[in-house]
């Protein structure tokens, strides 16, 4: 150990919590045993809101924090550790909410010597924070507000340094759109749970961060030593070299061969091929200016693209991820690559959640199509399969709140309540947030998507390996995941075991900071348990085994499970997917026929539940609370609302 490492206080940071209303900035102090039970990141964040001294209200109650959390190992050295945190309240559905984002932030936030900032309050007029190696100041921002984010990011450079990294909300946020987000760098999202919103009323317009100090380790000789090692690894991966030619776009095409697409609103699972090759991921590198990766990720995933609009004007930024072509292509079938381009770039723009904002636009085009709605509704907008046009002019009145888009902007959930009709029946969502995932097939997908604590979302605890079937023998499925059938997209055998298995990993790594992509998540070669476990082991002195990092990542998980079954109500029935993967399956494709069977799909469920030592309607066991380190937080199975679902 050097003299210069003082303690987990240092590999954390400050934790500051700023009272936007007052604009009093105090350090907080937490009892140092929460570092090693819950990391930092996204654990940290979610035992502080545990622990709020007020009570959680409304999300959008300038009481109710915001967190903003970079990850234990952001600013190591550690490859891939460069992931924020964002935690607050759901503006769904009332409980755990949460975004996890890269970028450069989160690595000028721990070189500012700051890892989390807890933001309450409500600025008496527009604000941006600033910060600087330590120093916090609240800054005017009334002539920031308005702007969309990249004019915004590009005034704060200008005000304050022009390598700052800045955190911004856009006129979405502004507008009160249920699906607002928070964008960094003008290009990376910290999306779903309507967090930009929660900014927003804030009056917060934006963080920009700045710092040059160095982040210390317990053992600065041994951690760079098992860094160098993985970062090799990483380097030497034909997965890694492959993503670094093509990004996650790569991966869209595969999809559909299970069945796995979400095709005109979820009606098939599969796309014709003709018309996937239109969009696949050459067809956008036209468009490429050139392909770039965050500092401290050997994954050089990242591009800027540049398009020219139908007036003939020029729109260029970072865009293209692989739900870009599922939200904006298959979802709308829209075979245009630049339209899906410039799809993406006005959501960047305007501070927009890519999957929120597609899926009320697709639930709106359905029914169009089942003529629920028709062009009076629309504000005269023809809402047909692959009309691009209508599809950038409803992003705009989204962001806006303008004509049809006012509707729209409350997600399609609500959006159903409003219109009625029978509307509900083609509204897709979890637990009150609109879906991305598909859910026939793969069935762990699904699950995992269903279950995410957030309301839907893959990156929860969703298996990828079942995209790729056969690449793996069921010896080798066994060995890395504890289940055979990790390669198999139909089968439900151990579905339930292999998404818990992913629940605590991926909770761990939000809290590490460390991007999934460099991790067995993607590719068995990649980042593993035994890697983490060395890391935070040299990193902060502990003697973490993996059995410990695993606990960890359970207690996480646990405690997001209480506070969505305690403050949002959410049971059982909450964690079924909605009915037209039971009722409706895939129509076309080699996996023509495919659905969800309830009964299976049960047993999936309950398996997942009594792997994380929960009881069969998913509420967390005494016992379980016990040996996690957390009682005293449940709910008795007595209280819980019954299963409501029918078998």
């Amino acid at each position: 150990m050097t003299t210069e490492y003082r303690g987990i206080h240092d590999l954390v940071g400050r934790i500051v919590r700023i009272d936007l209303t007052s604009g009093r900035i105090t350090d907080e102090s937490v009892d140092s045993s929460w570092y090693r039970e819950f990391l930092g990141g996204h654990g940290l964040n979610q035992k502080i809101l545990l622990h709020n001294p007020k009570p959680l209200n409304s999300p959008l109650d300038p009481e109710t924090p915001l967190i903003i959390g970079a990850g234990l190992l952001v600013g190591t050295g550690a490859p891939g550790a460069t992931r924020l945190s964002v935690d607050g309240k759901n503006l769904f559905s009332g409980g755990v909410g949460y975004a996890n984002v890269g970028g450069g932030f989160a690595s000028l936030l721990k070189a500012s010597g700051i890892g989390h900032l807890i933001l309450t309050g409500k600025a008496p007029a527009p604000t941006f924070l600033q910060v600087e190696n330590g120093h916090i100041s609240l800054q005017d921002a009334k002539d920031l507000w308005g702007k969309t984010v990249p004019e915004a990011t590009v005034a704060i450079r200008t005000l304050f340094r022009d390598d700052a990294s800045v955190l911004c909300i856009g006129p979405a946020a502004e507008h009160g759109a249920r699906g607002a987000c928070v964008i960094i760098d003008r290009g990376r999202a910290a999306a779903k749970c309507g967090l930009g919103t929660i900014m927003g009323c804030k009056n917060l317009k934006a963080i920009a961060a700045y710092g040059s100090h160095h982040t210390s380790v317990y053992d600065p000789t041994a951690f760079g030593e098992v860094c160098r090692r993985l970062w090799k690894q990483l380097r030497r991966s034909a997965f890694v070299r492959e993503m670094g030619l093509k990004g996650t776009i790569g991966s869209a095409a595969k999809k559909n061969l299970v069945g796995g697409v979400p095709y005109r609103h979820y009606q098939d699972g599969f796309m014709n091929p003709r018309r996937i090759n239109l969009i696949d991921s050459c067809s956008f590198q036209r468009y490429e200016q050139f392909r770039f990766g965050t500092r401290g990720c050997p994954i050089t995933c990242r591009a800027t693209y540049k398009i020219r609009k139908e007036d003939g004007t020029t729109l260029s930024g970072e865009a293209m991820q692989a739900n870009t072509i599922q939200d904006f292509g298959y979802k709308l079938d829209i075979v245009d690559p630049a339209a899906i381009i410039q799809a993406n770039l006005l959501c960047n723009a305007y501070g927009l959640d890519m999957d929120t904002c597609a899926e009320s636009i697709a639930w709106a085009f359905e029914c169009y199509e089942a003529g629920l709605i028709n062009n009076r509704d629309t504000g005269g907008i023809s809402l047909r399969w692959g009309n691009s046009s209508a599809v950038l002019q409803l992003i705009t009145e989204i962001a806006y709140r303008v004509g049809f888009g006012d509707t729209l902007a409350e997600g399609s959930k609500i959006a159903a309540e409003i219109l009625g009709r029978g509307s509900s029946e083609l509204a897709v969502t979890m637990k009150g947030q609109d879906l991305y995932e598909t859910m026939r097939s793969p069935k762990g997908y699904g699950l995992g998507a269903a279950l995410s604590s957030r309301g839907g979302g893959h990156c929860s605890g969703s298996p990828i390996s079942e995209f790729s079937p056969g690449r793996w023998s069921h010896s080798k499925s066994l060995q890395l995941y504890g289940v055979k059938t990790a390669f198999d997209p139909t089968s439900y055998d151990g579905k339930g075991q292999l998404v818990a298995f992913y629940e605590g990993f991926h909770t761990v790594l939000n809290s590490l900071g460390i991007c999934f992509h460099a991790t067995i998540w993607q590719h068995p070669d990649l980042l593993n348990w035994d890697d983490l476990s060395e890391l935070v082991t040299t990193a902060t002195g502990w003697n973490t085994e993996v059995d410990e990092l695993m606990q960890i990542g359970e207690r996480i998980h646990t405690i997001e499970r209480l506070t969505n079954v305690n403050q949002a109500g959410i049971t059982m029935s909450d964690d079924y997917p909605p009915s037209r993967f039971f009722c409706n399956p895939i129509r076309t494709g080699p996996f023509k026929g495919e659905k969800l069977d309830k009964a299976a799909y049960k047993d999936m469920l309950r398996e997942n539940y009594s792997q994380h030592g929960w009881s069969d309607i998913g509420i967390p066991k005494q016992e379980t609370l016990k040996a996690l380190g957390i009682q005293g937080l449940g709910r008795e199975e007595s209280e819980a609302s019954p299963i409501g679902v029918n078998d």
